[in-house]
């Protein structure tokens, strides 16, 4: 290898390196609140976001060989993650063919949707197909046909501009479902992996800082925005979700939640109308999930309780008030919030209070949902 090639070398590192310099300076905004908590989690989100920028651009970045990755999960959490659903995509290109070949199995709700890239960063849906519109054989199995024209039962539509496929699978009890099994691949002519060049790592590699990039200003401009009013849940941004790559069945409420040690916020839905399912989550500043396996930090159609007329009402507090819908801060003094209606009959607004901590031990939830 020559000078001018080492030099070349180090320069594709070193620009790399730059771009992650770069996302790291919204851990640093004048807005960003100053415990030891938060600061950690915004290093562990960096490493988080670092990470999932290689294994999206770098890893699994060959339309050719489409991977169906799993980008979300106990130690990898972003964007107001649901710690019910299976977060899955792949990289395809819009001038061939796919097929995903699955097993149904018995995880609850299941979503596909193709999308192109817009401006900014964004995602602008192509085609869907869900649990509802589905063909599911006899034996639990089913093809979706990924093209420009349609075919087959199961058909998701894809245009030249088309760039990734996206798949959802959200649980209503983990205990008991079994999610499906899933793969992807290009159909026509058969084709060798080439060889890496330095100019395709270089091109990887500054997609994968872009990536995290994007990820790290967009998702704390989101909370930053959310200050302005806290412990209460409004609509969130519905258009914006969609180009963040949401899914058009959901129906997001978005917000900021910060609680003394003997403060409690207690969240009420009026009525549950029919929906495929809802959630509320609990998640730190950096719109991470709280870990599920430690702790119960969300709650959903299958897990909440009814209140005795019907409705539910959510305890958010720093320890137990003996509430049976009481969801952990998980030591937390503030962070994100969020609710979601999937395919709701009618999204019903939830209504945020801030209680004390003995206010919240006199709540007591009624009956199982």
């Amino acid at each position: 290898m020559t000078d001018d090639e080492t030099a070349a070398l180090k320069k594709v590192w070193n620009d790399y390196l730059d771009g992650l310099k770069s996302a790291g300076e919204q851990l640093f905004r004048t807005t960003t609140p100053s415990d030891q908590t938060t600061a950690a989690e915004g290093l562990r989100h960096l490493s988080r976001l670092t990470r999932l920028g290689l294994v999206a651009m770098m890893e699994y970045a060959d339309p050719d060989f489409p991977v169906l990755a799993r980008y979300v999960d106990e130690v990898t959490k972003f964007g107001c993650d649901n710690p019910d659903t299976i977060y899955q995509r792949a990289l395809i290109n819009g001038a061939h063919r796919y097929r995903i070949v699955g097993t149904r199995n018995s995880i609850d709700y299941l979503s596909f949707i193709t999308a192109k890239p817009g401006e900014n960063g964004r995602q602008d849906q192509i085609g869907q197909i869900d649990t509802k519109t589905l063909k599911v054989g006899s034996e639990g199995t089913f093809e979706i046909t990924l093209s420009p024209e349609r075919s087959g039962e199961n058909w998701l539509l894809m245009t030249p501009e088309t760039k990734s496929v996206s798949v959802r699978q959200t649980y209503l009890n983990r205990a008991t479902e079994k999610p499906a099994d899933l793969r992807i691949e290009r159909l026509g002519e058969a084709v060798t992996p080439p060889l890496l060049t330095l100019e395709a790592v270089k091109a990887k590699l500054a997609a994968a800082s872009g990536y995290t990039q994007y990820c790290a200003t967009l998702f704390t401009d989101w909370t930053e925005s959310y200050l302005a009013h806290p412990n209460t849940l409004p609509p969130a941004d519905q258009d914006a979700c969609l180009r963040a790559g949401g899914d058009p069945n959901i129906y997001f409420y978005r917000s900021f939640w910060s609680l003394a040690p003997d403060e409690a916020l207690a969240v009420h839905i009026a009525h549950i109308p029919q929906c495929d399912t809802w959630n509320l989550q609990v998640d730190n500043y950096w719109q991470e999930s709280m870990d599920h396996r430690y702790f119960r930090s969300s709650v959903n159609k299958h897990t909440a309780w009814l209140d005795a007329d019907g409705g539910v009402t959510i305890v958010i507090a720093h320890r137990d008030p003996g509430h049976p819908n009481w969801l952990s801060t998980a030591g937390h003094r503030l962070g994100h919030f969020a609710m979601r209606w999937i395919r709701a009959a009618e999204h019903v607004d939830p209504v945020a209070r801030l209680i004390s901590f003995d206010e919240a031990r006199a709540i007591h939830g009624k009956a199982k949902a």
